[in-house]
């Protein structure tokens, strides 16, 4: 069946148009190392890439808008014109820029220039449309996504913070203008956030645009009378774009996988491109090194491991099929010592050692020492350019330090060598994932030669565990929250000896955990409770916590390492008079503290008797708690053991602390109405937690005062829908601060929301 070719009718060719990030960043630093990439490249590279790569350093020059910019870069494009005169993306973006220097009529002469090309069918023209699209896919594929992000991030925080000082010394006007603007931007942190985090979840679509446009453009030039070998390189660049996805399981379909798919086009490079011509020796090389990579990476025992059933009858890829490291090999006697090729066989041979089935011996230690060695010649290559060979050989490090066949101080040199590049790596780009990796080097540091240890009892330099949260504070600030960054804070807390912010920020972890990555999270989080000490709710808490994890568990058998807790703590529980020794038997993780109570007393008679007997609910400036919470009593053990306690602790640097209503004793009838009442009087803000349970038992009690209140304060209440259940229709949520808790795993991002919320008014 033959495959339709893509229209290029619709093309819009031209750099400027793209809306590269790279077009708004003011960060130098960033602008410098991306200057040096596209340097490198137009000197190792092909030169069918030299005309993006010189219309990208153009781009690169544009964030200041300057006028001298204008001028030189309108100089540069129109020198470019006199060599090639019909290449569409310099023409599209130089008439941009006469556009932006007052120059219509020139505009309009290179835009028609430009249209006469797109509507052409002439075979010229259709290749020249193809290599428009193929050079917006090159760009695309080196646009870095995630730094105007961080920028803005740390720019809105900076702002809230000026904001934050002027509002605590202003009056009249002055301060009421920067509450507005404190509360705009808290809304611009927040959506930025929010945005960010839906970008991280689905994060191969950040690269996804490459995909695309290189993949039209390959597919427009097949069939057409383009140099097969430029063909080639560009074919390159589209596996490249392929590699960086992450792969997509396709187990019970008939769909080839990303890495299978990216093999496949690297291994058409090595057959198709000459083997004697320098011009392609690096793409044969690098082509080698990728596959050895992706093999590498890939193999796991899975249904969805790729099969490569359209190689199954070359008998050379099926020996490196069998042996993919031999790939580096390969590549080496194409090029020796390429930055490329040395950086993926440091890679590779980091997950051979980490993730390899052979036990551990001479050979896999042999891995790492070599890895060290090929990541370091790569490093000292290209110092700026070779981020992820940093953060690679900073793993490589921290798998080397604890190895008992080296002497005891190479060892610590080893954690002091994985955290200067550690640091080296964080400078240019903040991943969640190096910040934990330095935080844990830290930690070890801070413990050595100790590092299996837990607690403050093990630390012999607290100054490197302040380091790891300033790193995680700082991770936090810009790309928000993930398990692996909760459960890091959480440990280094408990280091620093601070339990009971280590048990809310394991807390959060759990919340976020799934089968495969909570069980060492489970594990902390007990402890961090039990070294609060002799605090009246700790074994409450304790109850409550075994409680969700054995709902959220329940269909999984509890770990060796958690029945020891649990064995642990039955002891310790029966001790304090907690609980009977007879009622921890098999039914101990589905024990509850919850009580069932009814309601038998009619609302309105009870209200009318509550009202005379307390103050009317009038608007009060002097609030004494920042909120009170209205729920459910089923859920009053979730409420103080997970909401009411991060609302409390000051969980990162910046963060503030709100006083909470003591609580609603539901003990009575009248009690709750009561207190309910007091609480709402007494708070700045009330937290109405809507459940199922809520909703047919507290609700009738409830409904009018908090109607009645909403009349007089009409910004008093936040609404969190625990379950999925209806908004009461007595209540305007449109108009309301909303927030939803229904998913377990964003309830930490929701709380965080919910902070901001409180904070704004």
């Amino acid at each position: 069946m033959e495959t339709k070719k893509p229209e290029l009718n619709a093309i819009c060719p031209g750099l400027f148009d793209m809306k590269l990030n790279m077009m708004h960043t003011s960060n130098h630093a960033w602008i410098d190392n991306r200057k040096k990439a596209l340097h490198n490249a137009k000197e190792k590279e092909h030169p069918v890439v030299h005309d993006v790569v010189e219309l990208m350093m153009i781009v690169l020059d544009s964030p200041s808008q300057k006028r001298r910019n204008k001028a030189n870069n309108i100089e540069k494009l129109e020198r470019k014109m006199r060599h090639n005169p019909n290449h569409l993306n310099t023409l599209a973006d130089l008439a941009v820029l006469y556009r932006n220097s007052n120059l219509p009529e020139k505009a309009a002469i290179i835009e028609e220039k430009v249209d006469t090309i797109l509507k052409s069918s002439d075979p010229n023209d259709i290749i020249k449309k193809a290599i428009s699209v193929l050079e917006q896919g090159y760009a695309a594929l080196f646009e870095e996504y995630t730094e105007s992000g961080l920028e803005a991030q740390q720019r809105l925080l900076k702002s809230l913070q000026l904001i934050k000082v002027e509002q605590s010394t202003a009056m009249g006007q002055k301060k009421d203008i920067l509450c507005q603007a404190s509360k705009y931007t808290l809304d611009a942190r927040r959506l930025l956030f929010q945005a960010l985090k839906c970008k991280t979840h689905d994060s191969f679509f950040d690269k996804n645009s490459s995909v695309e446009l290189l993949e039209k453009g390959i597919q427009c030039l097949s069939n057409t009378s383009y140099p097969q070998e430029k063909y080639y390189i560009w074919t390159f660049y589209y596996a490249m774009a392929c590699s960086r996805m992450p792969d997509i399981e396709v187990a019970t379909s008939n769909k080839t996988s990303i890495s299978e798919t990216a093999v496949n086009l690297f291994w058409s490079v090595i057959e198709n491109l000459p083997k004697d011509n320098e011009c392609v020796t690096i793409y044969r090389a690098r082509s080698y090194a990728y596959i050895g990579h992706i093999l590498i990476s890939t193999n796991k025992p899975s249904d969805a491991y790729p099969k490569y059933s359209s190689l199954k009858n070359d008998k050379r890829f099926q020996t490196l099929l069998s042996t993919p490291i031999s790939c580096f090999q390969y590549a080496n006697n194409e090029l020796s010592d390429d930055e490329v090729v040395l950086s993926r066989e440091g890679m590779s041979l980091w997950l051979l050692y980490k993730f390899g089935t052979a036990k551990m011996g001479e050979k896999n230690i042999e891995y790492l020492e070599k890895a060290e060695r090929q990541l370091s010649s790569s490093i000292l290559q290209n110092p700026y350019l070779r981020r992820f060979d940093f953060s690679t050989r900073m793993k490589v490090y921290l798998e080397m330090s604890p190895l008992r066949s080296f002497p005891l101080d190479r060892r610590k040199e080893f954690l002091k060598k994985a955290l200067d590049d550690g640091k080296t790596s964080l400078r240019q780009t903040l991943s969640p994932k190096d910040v934990c990796k330095v935080a844990e080097i830290c930690q070890r540091i801070a413990k050595f030669p100790k590092f299996y240890l837990n607690g403050p009892e093990a630390v012999s330099n607290n100054d490197y565990l302040h380091t790891a949260l300033d790193y995680l504070n700082q991770c936090y600030n810009a790309k928000g929250q993930t398990y692996f960054t909760s459960f890091t804070f959480g440990e280094i807390n408990f280091d620093l000896g601070e339990f009971r912010t280590a048990s809310e920020w394991h807390k959060r972890a759990f919340m976020m955990s799934d089968f495969k990555i909570g069980n060492g999270n489970i594990k902390q989080l007990l402890f961090s409770i039990l070294r609060l000490g002799d605090e009246s709710n700790v074994y409450d808490e304790l109850i409550n916590v075994l409680t969700c994890m054995a709902r959220k568990k329940k269909d999984v058998e509890f770990l060796p390492q958690q029945v020891e807790i649990a064995e642990t703590l039955k002891p310790s529980l029966i001790k304090k008079g907690f609980l009977p020794a007879d009622q921890l038997g098999d039914s101990q993780y589905k024990m509850s503290t919850t009580h069932v109570r009814e309601y038998d007393v009619k609302p309105e008679i009870l209200y009318q008797r509550v009202q005379t007997e307390t103050e009317s609910v009038d608007v009060q400036q002097n609030w004494r708690y920042d909120f009170c919470i209205i729920m459910s009593g089923v859920i009053s053990g979730w409420i103080q053991c997970f909401l009411q306690h991060q609302l409390s602790v000051q969980m990162f640097d910046s963060d503030t602390i709100f006083t909470g209503f003591p609580g609603i004793d539901d003990g009575s009838c009248s009690s709750l109405l009561e207190t309910t009442i007091d609480g709402i009087k007494k708070s700045r803000k009330s937290i109405l937690v809507l459940s199922k349970d809520f909703l047919t038992r507290e609700w009738c009690l409830l409904k009018q005062i908090i109607t009645e209140t909403l009349e007089k304060r009409s910004d008093f209440l936040l609404i969190i829908l625990l379950e999925k259940c209806d908004v009461p229709s007595e209540i305007d949520d449109k108009h309301l601060p909303y927030f939803d808790f229904t998913d377990e795993m964003k309830i930490p991002i929701e709380i965080q929301h919910l902070k901001l919320a409180l904070f704004e008014n």
